[in-house]
C-alpha cells in the first residue's frame, strides 16, 4: 500500500468502481441521448474540467453534435444565448461559488436544458438548477473527500458517463465488460512492479523541468488531467499542445531548453505515425515517454485517465511531492472560496445580459455609464413605482409575431387589452404598416374602444383613431418620399426582385428582395433625399421603411399624453429597439420596454426578459402584470413576473 495521501486515494479507487455494479445509468443515458443534434456547453473547473472534456469526447463518439468546453468563468462572461443549447455542469461538491455562478449563468442565458453531474445532490448549485427546472445526476463515491486532487469524484463522473453513453449508443458493450476492463486497469496501475518501472522511466524529472504534454486531440481529457494536476500540485512546469502545434515554432523551446524538458506523448491509432515521424527528428537526448491508447474511444479515454493518475503518482514520488497534499499558502483557501464570480453572475440577470450583448455588438461602451446591473435594477424600480396612464404598442413583432403578422392578434392579447382599457388605461398603436393594422384591430376589439385608440400608421406619418379606415382617408404625399421612390425605380441593381411598396408618406422594402440587405442604408447614401436628411431608413424584423425625418411613432405617445393627468405616464412597447430599428425612438427611455431587440446604449432601450420570451409571448406576461392599484390607477406588478427566480 502507498504511503502518500495520493497513493492511498488511488489504492481505494476500486471501492468506488464497485459501487457501479449497482448503478442505474438510465436517467443519465436518457439525458445524454436527448441532446442529439444540439449544441452542448460542457462546464467544469479543476478536476471537473477533466470530466467536462471527457463528456465532450463521449458526445463526439456518439455523433450527438458539437460540444463546447468552458470553465465557469467563461460560462458567466460569454454573451450568446443558449436557447438552442444544453448545458452540462460538472462539480464534485456542487457547493463552490464558481459552480453556483455557472448555474445562475446557464439559467440567465436561457439554456434549453441544464444538467448537473455531482456526488453531492444537496449542494448549492444543485438547488439553483433544481429550482430552475434542471436535472441532477448524482454519482456514487466510496470516499466523499478526494484530497487536493480529484480522484474518487473524477473516476465516478467518468464511469457514470461511460456506462450511460454505452447504454445510449444502441450498440452497448455492456456494463460488466466495461467495469471489468476498468478494474483490470486499476489493478495494473497499483501493481508494485509496474509502479517501480514507471518511476524509473521518469527518474530524470526535476522540479524546474517543463513537462510538454503532446497529445492526440482525441485524448484531450487526459491532457487536461496532466495540465491541471501538474500545475495544481506544483510538481513542475507544464505545457499542453497537440503534435503538429508543437511542430509550429514550439520546437524552439526544445532547442534552447533540451535538458529541462520532458515530452509526455499521448498517442492513438491515428496520431502515432505523426508522433513517430516527429520523434525520429528529435535529439536522442531529449527525455520522452509515450502512452498509446488505441482508438481513443470512450473506454480508451477512461483507461487513459487511470494511467494518467498513476503517472502523476510517479511524478510525485520522483519529485518528493504528495500530489494530494502539496501544501498551500494561507491565502490559498481564501482565493478558492472567493465569491466574486458568483457576485458577478448575480449582477448579470437575463435582461442585463441582453443589453450587454447589444453593447458588445455595437462596440459602443461608454466608460462613464453606471454598471448595467445598477441601471437594470433602477429601471425595474422605476417601472414598479410608475402611475401608468397609457400604453403605446408597436404592432408587427409585438402585438402579433413577425411570421404571423397577417393574422389577427391572439385572443389572450385582445382580452388583456380590453381588460386594461376598462380599468382606465389609454391605449394607442404605432406601426410601420398602413391600413391593414387598423383593419385587423377593428375585427377583434369592441367597437366602443375604437374611437379612443389613436393609431400612428406609416411609423407615425399618418395619425388617425382606430375606427377610421385610412383606405378612405389618405395622407398628403410627401415630396421627398415621392422623389425617393423614383430614385429606387431607377436603381434596379439594388434588388433581387425590383419591387417595393410606396405610399404617400412611406416606402417599404422587403429585406428578402434586396441584393445586399445589410448594406441598404449605405446604398441609400447615393439617394438625394437621404443624403439631404429629408428621409431616413428604419428597420423591422422583415423590412426597411423609408420615411420623412419628421415622422415618428412618438406622435402616438403625445396623443395619449394630451388626455392624461400630469402624474400619469405612458409605457411604450416594441420589438425593434436597436439603433436602426423602427422602435428605437419609441423605446429609448426609462418607460420603454422591448419584447425583441435592444439598442447598444446603456441608458437606451431595454427588455425585461432578455432573449426569451419575445414578441406577443413576452407582451402577454407584461400585460398580465399591469393591475389596478389601490388608488384606482394602473401599476406594474414587477414581482409577479418572477424575474429574480434563479
Amino acid at each position: 500500500m502507498s504511503t502518500t495521501v495520493f497513493g492511498e486515494k488511488l489504492d481505494t479507487l476500486p471501492a468506488t468502481l464497485e459501487l457501479f455494479r449497482r448503478y442505474d445509468a438510465s436517467l443519465l443515458a436518457n439525458g445524454i441521448a436527448q441532446g442529439a443534434r444540439r449544441h452542448v456547453l460542457s462546464i467544469g473547473s479543476g478536476g471537473s474540467a477533466i470530466a467536462a472534456e471527457y463528456f465532450a469526447r463521449c458526445r463526439d463518439t456518439l455523433g450527438l453534435g458539437p460540444t463546447t468546453v468552458q470553465t465557469p468563468m467563461q460560462a458567466v462572461l460569454d454573451q450568446c444565448d443558449l436557447t438552442e443549447s444544453d448545458v452540462w455542469l460538472f462539480s464534485a461538491g456542487a457547493d463552490n461559488p464558481d459552480a453556483t455562478a455557472a448555474s445562475r449563468a446557464a439559467l440567465d442565458r436561457k439554456a434549453r436544458s441544464i444538467h448537473l453531474v455531482t456526488r453531492n445532490p444537496d449542494g448549492a448549485a444543485a438547488g439553483i438548477i433544481e429550482r430552475g427546472g434542471g436535472h441532477i445526476h448524482a454519482v456514487p463515491v466510496a470516499e466523499l473527500k478526494d484530497g487536493y486532487l480529484a480522484t474518487h469524484s473524477l473516476l465516478s463522473s467518468v464511469v457514470a458517463l461511460l456506462l450511460a453513453c454505452d447504454a445510449a449508443s444502441r450498440d452497448p458493450r455492456g456494463t460488466i465488460k466495461l467495469l471489468d476492463a476498468l478494474a483490470s486497469r486499476l489493478t495494473n496501475m497499483r501493481d508494485a512492479a509496474a509502479k517501480t518501472r514507471l518511476t524509473a522511466a521518469i527518474s530524470h524529472l526535476q522540479r524546474a523541468d517543463t513537462v510538454v504534454v503532446a497529445c492526440d486531440p482525441l485524448l484531450r481529457p487526459t491532457a487536461v488531467l496532466f495540465d491541471t494536476s501538474i500545475w495544481e500540485a506544483s510538481l513542475c512546469h507544464v505545457q499542453t499542445t497537440d503534435f503538429r502545434n508543437l511542430a509550429h515554432g514550439r520546437h524552439a523551446w526544445l532547442h534552447h531548453r533540451m535538458d529541462e524538458t520532458f515530452i509526455l506523448a499521448l498517442t492513438g491509432i491515428d496520431s502515432r505515425a505523426t508522433w513517430a515521424a516527429m520523434e525520429t527528428l528529435l535529439p536522442q537526448s531529449l527525455h520522452r515517454f509515450t502512452f498509446d491508447f488505441g482508438f481513443c474511444g470512450r473506454l480508451d479515454n477512461a483507461l487513459s485517465l487511470i494511467d494518467g493518475m498513476g503517472m502523476l503518482e510517479a511524478m510525485g514520488d520522483v519529485l518528493g511531492i504528495d500530489p494530494a497534499k502539496p501544501g498551500i499558502g494561507e491565502f490559498g483557501r481564501s482565493v478558492y472560496d472567493d465569491r466574486s464570480l458568483d457576485d458577478l453572475a448575480n449582477a448579470l440577470p437575463a435582461n442585463v445580459r441582453h443589453k450587454r450583448a447589444a453593447i458588445a455588438k455595437s462596440d459602443s461602451h461608454d466608460p462613464t455609464d453606471d454598471p448595467l446591473d445598477i441601471i437594470g435594477r433602477a429601471r425595474l424600480e422605476a417601472l414598479s413605482k410608475t402611475e401608468v396612464g397609457g400604453a403605446v404598442f408597436d404592432y408587427d413583432g409585438t402585438i402579433v409575431t413577425t411570421l404571423g403578422r397577417w393574422s389577427v392578434p391572439d385572443q389572450a392579447i385582445v382580452n388583456e387589452l380590453v381588460r386594461l382599457h376598462r380599468a382606465g388605461l389609454a391605449i394607442g398603436f404605432a406601426t410601420g404598416r398602413g391600413g391593414s393594422a387598423g383593419e385587423d384591430l377593428r375585427k377583434v376589439l369592441p367597437a366602443e374602444m375604437l374611437p379612443l385608440i389613436p393609431i400612428g400608421y406609416y411609423n407615425g406619418g399618418h395619425l388617425r383613431t382606430a375606427n377610421v379606415d385610412i383606405n378612405n382617408d389618405h395622407p398628403m404625399a410627401d415630396p421627398a418620399i415621392t422623389e425617393t421612390a423614383e430614385w429606387l425605380r431607377q436603381h434596379a441593381e439594388l434588388f433581387l426582385q425590383h419591387e417595393f411598396k410606396h405610399s404617400e408618406v412611406q416606402i417599404t422594402v422587403d429585406m428578402d428582395r434586396l441584393r445586399h440587405p445589410y448594406r441598404f442604408s449605405l446604398d441609400m447614401e447615393a439617394c438625394p433625399p437621404f443624403a439631404n436628411a429629408q428621409v431616413r431608413v428604419s428597420g423591422s424584423g422583415h423590412s426597411y421603411d423609408i420615411i420623412p425625418v419628421t415622422s415618428s411613432k412618438l406622435v402616438v405617445v403625445e396623443a395619449l399624453r394630451s388626455r392624461l393627468a400630469a402624474s400619469a405616464e405612458v409605457l411604450c412597447f416594441g420589438d425593434s429597439g436597436s439603433r436602426p430599428g423602427n422602435d428605437y425612438a419609441l423605446l429609448s427611455h426609462e418607460l420603454g420596454i422591448s419584447v425583441g431587440e435592444v439598442c447598444g446604449t446603456a441608458n437606451g432601450c431595454w427588455s425585461l426578459f432578455g432573449v426569451s420570451p419575445i414578441g406577443p409571448d413576452a407582451l402577454l406576461r407584461i400585460l398580465r402584470a399591469l393591475i389596478p392599484s389601490e388608488n384606482g390607477k394602473i401599476r406594474f406588478d414587477i414581482v409577479s413576473l418572477g424575474l429574480d427566480k434563479r
